[in-house]
């Protein structure tokens, strides 16, 4: 059979073939005589052959227009890229010994990945640490106060609009494809489930549930720790995380509670202006015959580590909805993955700290976690996008430089 997902594309004389092709089916199907089936049969080898023929003109056109800086030639190049399978070696564990068979390898993941989504960090100030979590505790048993905003129809359509069909699903198995399937009745039924989880200030659990996990690039294969907890969720789990996003950004972004260093994440901001406002910082040096020297931070494991007990506290500090803070307190709270390997499963591992990779309400988590970052006292510049961070300072003498942004650096390091 001829593919026609393209079919508005044809040219005239082939859509009227395929006319012609399928009168001469329907005909043969009604009055199934040799010569009503020996012309369908006849018309479908052309339709195919036609069809064939113009993808192939098709196809060398583009490739003699094409340039790099199209869009259409990335995606182009993505799919010719033919990446063989590469199966896990074995893994060479903390102590030493090596994890060799399909249950020892996801086994030995899986404790890595426990171990990453950990809150680890010594901390400096039990007591302090002890009174936050009291006091989370406190705020969070009593009835929330604050009402949010009900889910519409239009806006669960116009969510499930902007979904990506490629991506791949979560556990469920249900696609964004299928999503994007959905009847009328089924999307009023999402409201209602929608509308009753913001009532009742409940992530359903087994939207909780991650899936599979991928090796990071680059790094060696035969180490668990290669392998970094990115989250296969649910799509309608991340429907409804764009629900809680929408509600957290307008009162984040509304109020202008996100510091202004912050460029991750939010709108009419991005990685390319955080670079511009850098080399603008320097092209001002060359003028003034000035030095600049920049630092720039990459935090280990950043997202993955974020303390639970803080992040909410932080969320109550910048006076978030309480009804809001509730729900994902529980978005956070009891979240467990599990490893596949070929076909294994590693046992079902609960996730102590950290905010879900993949997770749509993520970013914006981390964003207001990280909101009470130390700002330099001197003229030491602070630029931030998501999880990286960097200082730069300029002088004319290195004496200066040296005198003000390791001040900088030290509050930075002890703020981590």
């Amino acid at each position: 059979m001829v593919n026609l997902r393209n079919r508005r594309k044809f040219p005239p004389d082939i859509l009227e073939l395929i006319r012609a092709k399928n009168a001469a089916l329907r005909r043969a199907s009604a009055y199934p005589t040799p010569e009503y089936r020996s012309r369908a049969r006849a018309l479908q080898r052309e339709v195919k052959a036609r069809v064939q023929e113009f993808r192939n003109e098709s196809w060398s056109d583009l490739i003699e227009e094409i340039r790099p800086s199209y869009k259409a030639f990335w995606k182009i190049t993505k799919a010719l890229k033919i990446e063989g399978y590469t199966p896990i070696p074995p893994l060479k564990r903390p102590d030493g010994t090596t994890a060799l068979d399909d249950a020892e390898v996801t086994e030995c993941i899986a404790d890595s990945i426990e171990t990453q989504c950990s809150h680890v960090s010594p901390p400096h100030d039990i007591a302090h640490i002890n009174s936050i979590k009291k006091e989370v505790l406190q705020k969070t048993s009593l009835e929330p106060k604050d009402d949010l905003t009900p889910v519409s129809l239009s806006e669960v359509q116009l969510l499930v609009k902007s979904l990506k069909t490629r991506k791949a699903p979560g556990l469920d198995g249900v696609s964004n494809k299928a999503i994007k399937c959905f009847s009328q009745p089924l999307f009023s039924l999402l409201v209602a489930i929608f509308n009753a989880c913001l009532q009742n200030c409940y992530f359903p659990s087994v939207w909780k549930e991650a899936g599979n996990r991928y090796p990071k690039p680059g790094k060696p294969r035969d180490l668990p720790a290669s392998y970094r907890p990115i989250s296969l969720l649910s799509g309608l789990a991340k429907l409804f995380e764009r629900v809680l996003k929408t509600r957290l950004s307008n009162h984040l972004f509304g109020k202008g509670l996100i510091i202004d260093e912050q460029f991750g994440f939010r709108p009419a901001h991005s990685c390319p202006q955080q670079v511009l406002r850098l080399v603008e910082y320097v092209m001002e040096v060359f003028k003034t015959k000035q030095k600049t020297v920049a630092v720039f931070f990459d935090v280990a494991k950043a997202l993955d580590r974020v303390w639970h007990a803080g992040l909410v506290y932080k969320l109550y500090s910048i006076e978030v909805l309480d009804r809001l803070i509730f729900i994902i307190q529980n978005f956070l709270s009891n979240r467990y993955f599990t490893f596949r390997h070929e076909r294994t499963h590693s046992t079902r591992r609960l996730i102590r700290a950290g905010v879900p990779q993949g997770s749509a309400l993520s970013p914006i988590l981390y964003s207001a976690y990280t909101n009470d970052i130390p700002r330099p006292t001197s003229s030491v510049q602070l630029v931030l996008f998501a999880d990286d961070t960097a200082l730069f300072f300029r002088s004319r003498t290195r004496r200066s430089i040296f005198r003000h942004l390791p001040k900088a650096i030290d509050e930075l390091g002890q703020w981590f």
